[in-house]
């Protein structure tokens, strides 16, 4: 397979597959001069496993992704140096990719396709990353989706359904080591207010919606159906946790996914702040509103 640079007219890179020849190892190639040399760029790649498929991503230079007979590798620094991108991927062949918006499609043979969502992780995560205590990483733009449900009733937990995305904006933090005070997350509007806050402390956990709920409301689909805010994660590595913006919803007003009007205030600039160790990080990212609905609101 060849790959021609999103940034480099100079630059392209090819996948050779040889296991018809009773060849089974990696073979991948860059070129940098047109085509009239060739350097081979596997090292990290494990020997015996063939590969089928080489992409850069169009939004990074310098970020491929490969798949070999077996799995997903990733590498960083445009190919010199691979490693494992396998997360929980079946052990099976990988055919091809593609990246679309923030995610990578990954095609596989037997195993149908699979999506991994939000790679914006990877298009920033550096040494520099890696060797800070904290680090929170800029969320890629979300769109408010009105989540296609039963007018607004989540699915019941026996009716069979394949994993989807979770609905909202993805935003992800490392922690070199375990923290040792209590994580949070704010999201802020673009005046600064705080309207939402996830917690590793599960009573901390609040939204701005929580403020005007009148103590005797009664939920309006059943606790059983509803997911439960999780704790945010303490120990050392990368975390994602999603706000998603439709669940904040003003005081009385029906849900968009009920034919209500779609909450402008969550569609805009938004900021997420991570607090750990004593330490702040901050990033800014937006929420777009969903395209199906603009023009009816």
């Amino acid at each position: 397979m060849l790959e021609a640079s999103h940034f480099d007219v100079n630059t392209a890179y090819a996948s050779v597959d040889r296991h018809q020849l009773q060849d089974f190892d990696p073979y991948i190639y860059r070129t940098r001069d047109l085509g009239r040399s060739w350097q081979k760029i596997t090292k990290g790649l494990p020997a015996g496993v063939y590969v089928h498929a080489v992409k850069e991503d169009p939004q990074h230079r310098g970020l491929l992704v490969a798949g070999t007979e077996r799995a997903i590798h990733v590498s960083f620094d445009d190919g010199d140096n691979w490693q494992p991108l396998q997360l929980n991927m079946p052990v099976t062949s990988m055919r091809d990719f593609e990246f679309y918006g923030n995610d990578l499609i990954v095609a596989t043979h037997g195993r149908g396709f699979w999506i991994i969502d939000d790679v914006s992780p990877l298009r920033q995560l550096t040494d520099a990353v890696t060797r800070e205590d904290a680090y929170l990483f800029k969320p890629g733009d979300a769109i408010n989706y009105i989540e296609g449900t039963d007018n607004g009733t989540p699915l019941q937990k026996d009716e069979p359904q394949a994993e989807n995305p979770p609905n909202g904006a993805a935003i992800d933090y490392y922690l070199k080591r375990a923290a040792t005070t209590p994580v949070t997350i704010e999201i802020l509007d673009d005046a600064g207010k705080v309207i939402h806050t996830f917690s590793s402390v599960a009573a901390a956990q609040s939204t701005a919606g929580d403020q005007r709920k009148p103590s005797n409301a009664l939920p309006r689909v059943s606790p059983l159906w509803q997911t439960l805010p999780e704790a945010l994660p303490t120990a050392g590595g990368m975390h994602r946790v999603v706000w998603n913006p439709l669940r904040e919803r003003p005081r009385g007003a029906p849900p968009a996914d009920e034919g209500g009007p779609l909450d402008r205030r969550y569609v805009g600039n938004f900021s997420a702040r991570l607090t750990v160790n004593g330490k702040t990080y901050s990033q800014p990212f937006a929420v777009k509103p969903d395209p199906r609905r603009i023009g009816k609101d």
